[in-house]
């Protein structure tokens, strides 16, 4: 645990301490599914991740954290170069009553103080809007870019087969009629498995980079066994021709984490659209208010993800993403071409 300085804010004093093993950790509640105390548990035990938490004090009340981790990008060199620092999404505020806006100017001042010398690159991340935490960023020399987040209302009148395009209601009519079905992943032994179909799936439709094993076990160890996500599979002869990771945030949020088909061998059974249709609709059975598919490309790109999920009925928003350089000449020139 570090505790690094004591802050002045509006009178009362903030201080900020940096926790790199869950242990330490004060009691935290579940706010945001990105910054839960168990994301330690989800990337631990792997050679490629250094998680941490950062978290906001008003005397010894817990008011705000945030979760970030460092991947190293090299399997044998190990030098700041060749490690970056991931965060996703707006911090967990565990008391209203306090400004957001300065709460997050402070935790993400001490982001870059604890990795400044660690890592070669700061990526900020699915912030849900153009505005929250510009201030903060600024001021640390984070330059941004315009990115799209496309999200679903499960709360709406029209469920969600009614907010399909009538291609997609085609498609996934196709693939039913074919045979094609849905799974709930629940076999801890078949993990090695799936992690290795899902690696190896040609012309794969994955929505990020596919992290090492440890990860993907880690997610069913402690979240699917507790009720915070799910790994659905599309079965096609009993094959396997699909599926997605889903992450629950209480009943409010179904996050699409990874999702995936054999598009290209199984093209006429649509296996990534039925996919994310089933699992839209499990979330809507579930009682969930929205399902999201978080930052999915630029803003303005009218081709590739941003179009295709656009097709099953959610809504764009603009939104940010935040890079920072801690060598200073490459920064200073990035800010500059993106001012």
């Amino acid at each position: 645990m570090f505790l690094y300085g004591v802050i002045d804010m509006n009178m009362i004093e903030h201080v900020v301490k940096t926790y790199y093993r869950k242990e330490d950790l004060p009691e935290l509640n579940d706010v945001n599914f990105f910054h839960y105390s168990s994301s330690f548990d989800w990337y631990s035990n792997s050679s490629a991740y250094t998680p941490f938490m950062i978290v906001a004090f008003d005397e010894k009340k817990p008011i705000a954290a945030v979760f970030a981790f460092i991947v190293r990008r090299n399997s044998f060199l190990r030098g700041s170069i060749f490690k970056r620092c991931f965060v996703s999404q707006q911090p967990s505020f565990f008391d209203e009553s306090y400004p957001k806006t300065d709460l997050f100017n402070l935790l993400i001042k001490h982001i870059v103080h604890e990795v400044k010398n660690k890592v070669f690159l700061i990526r900020y991340d699915t912030i849900n809007s153009t505005t929250f935490g510009y201030k903060g960023f600024r001021e640390n020399r984070f330059y941004s870019t315009k990115w799209i987040n496309i999200k679903n209302s499960l709360q709406k009148k029209r469920k969600i087969w009614e907010q399909l395009s009538t291609s997609r209601k085609n498609q996934v009519n196709k693939a039913i009629r074919k045979g094609v079905k849905i799974d709930e992943f629940n076999s801890e032994d078949n993990l090695p498995e799936i992690y290795k179909l899902i690696e190896t799936t040609k012309n794969k439709k994955i929505s990020h980079r596919f992290p090492p094993y440890q990860y993907f076990e880690n997610f069913y160890r402690y979240y699917i066994l507790n009720g915070k996500g799910k790994i659905l599979l599309t079965r096609y002869q009993n094959k396997i021709i699909g599926g997605a990771i889903l992450g629950f945030e209480d009943k409010k949020t179904v996050y699409c984490l990874y999702y995936w088909g054999k598009s290209k061998r199984y093209k006429n059974l649509f296996p990534t659209i039925f996919t994310l249709y089933s699992a839209m609709h499990l979330a809507e059975d579930k009682g969930f208010e929205f399902f999201d598919f978080m930052d999915v490309g630029y803003i303005n790109k009218n081709t590739g993800r941003p179009r295709f999920l656009l097709q099953f009925g959610g809504k764009q928003s603009a939104t940010r993403r935040w890079y920072r350089y801690n060598w200073g000449l490459f920064n200073f020139l990035a800010n500059k071409f993106h001012d």
